[in-house]
């Protein structure tokens, strides 16, 4: 079942959208979920009016304004800033991912204040299960990159300051004294979320602290979270090439590469690298079981790959993938890649085995294909012999001109 999944895993080429482009999706309608509602509310509040006149209908001498923006304000801060991971989500990035976390978490409970935790409907259900899926898919995200997250930072506070000044208007006879234009709405929010509180403007009416107070929560997480993605990524370099010597790029001169990311390729790249051999891995993702070994991320098939874990200059190219299909089109490929490397290719069902010997390895590791006739032949005492043995599963053929 498992070669099944991986199987179409690459014929879907799944590597190239999966699990970023449905989570991406997901999130952003999480945020279309959390702005809808109160789009539909306000506009089944005010907008009955013509348009000439929604500036008058939103003015803040409305009495029923206030309630309106303290339920639904805050979840549109947190849809907009969904759309906006979104986004990131599609590059694989890493903050992107951890503000995700936080801002699905945020929605759940404002989804549950809502509903007066009695009753979890359709909504919450999927929040949650995109907060579990977002959990699951943790190694799929870490890319860090100055550029997003210098994009994320900007945009982030700028829907806050969309918030600030939009609720100081709404809200703004609850000031003293009140804030009654845009330039003193401005002000005031840069002032608050700064955190500097010259006191010139003063909340007087509760529903007005309690806008200030919000104000202040979200400025402060925002501009953390914008700090970290910012420097994040500059610190994380600094520190990898202080504390973690062990991940630089070695010499890619007669060194081992190893194809495929089952038990048989980890084991084989621990067992090379306590022998002291350099060791590249080609896998289609991040995987931190091979240790210090080092990895070109990408489609061990293609030559461009091959070329860049310096395919042309090693040793051998070890095809270790539980798939057998996957271990002959690489062998394929290092021979019109013309390296002398040698071939390994493992095979793990017997029916595949002419067929990958067909495609003429250096040699092709059968293991699994004759443990059975081994176990049985030692439950019947039979004599093993060892030269026997080690022909049977390892199939050594002499070394062929590639040409």
């Amino acid at each position: 079942m498992r070669l099944l999944g991986h199987r179409w895993y690459r014929r879907l080429r799944m590597d190239l959208w999966f699990p970023h482009v449905p989570l991406a999706l997901a999130v952003g309608v999480a945020g279309a979920l959390a702005i809808l509602p109160t789009i539909q509310k306000f506009a089944a509040e005010y907008l009955h009016l013509d348009l000439a006149n929604l500036v008058s209908a939103i003015h803040p001498i409305s009495g029923n304004i206030p309630g309106l923006i303290l339920n639904g304000v805050p979840t549109v801060v947190v849809g907009a800033l969904q759309l906006l991971i979104a986004i990131g989500l599609l590059g694989r990035s890493r903050i992107a991912w951890l503000s995700a976390i936080g801002i699905t978490l945020a929605q759940l409970l404002l989804t549950v204040h809502v509903q007066a935790a009695s009753r979890l409907d359709g909504e919450a259900i999927y929040i949650i299960a995109l907060l579990a899926s977002l959990l699951l898919a943790r190694n799929h995200f870490s890319r860090s990159s100055l550029a997003a997250g210098t994009l994320f930072a900007v945009a982030s506070v700028l829907v806050l300051m969309v918030y600030g000044v939009l609720g100081s208007l709404l809200l703004g006879a609850g000031f003293n004294p009140p804030i009654t234009n845009l330039p003193s709405a401005l002000y005031f929010v840069i002032v608050t979320m700064s955190t500097v509180g010259y006191g010139d403007i003063l909340p007087k009416s509760e529903n007005a602290r309690l806008f200030v107070v919000s104000l202040i929560v979200l400025g402060l997480t925002v501009f953390a979270t914008a700090l970290t993605a910012v420097i994040g990524p500059v610190l994380q370099n600094r520190i990898n090439r202080t504390i973690g010597p062990r991940r630089q790029k070695m010499k890619r001169v007669n060194h081992f590469i190893i194809s495929g990311h089952g038990v048989l390729a980890r084991n084989t790249a621990r067992e090379l690298r306590n022998r002291g051999e350099s060791v590249i891995v080609i896998t289609e993702f991040e995987d931190a079981s091979f240790g210090d070994a080092e990895t070109v991320i990408g489609d061990p098939t293609d030559l461009d790959t091959l070329r860049k874990a310096g395919g042309e200059h090693a040793r051998a190219i070890l095809a270790l993938s539980d798939d057998d299909s996957e271990n002959a089109f690489v062998v394929l490929a290092v021979r019109e890649l013309g390296t002398d490397a040698k071939k390994v290719a493992a095979v793990s069902t017997r029916k595949n085995l002419e067929r990958v010997r067909r495609v003429h390895p250096d040699m092709v590791l059968a293991a699994p294909v004759f443990g059975s006739e081994v176990l049985a032949m030692a439950l019947m005492e039979e004599k093993i012999d060892g030269d026997w043995l080690l022909s049977r599963f390892l199939d050594v053929r002499p070394h062929e001109d590639n040409t």
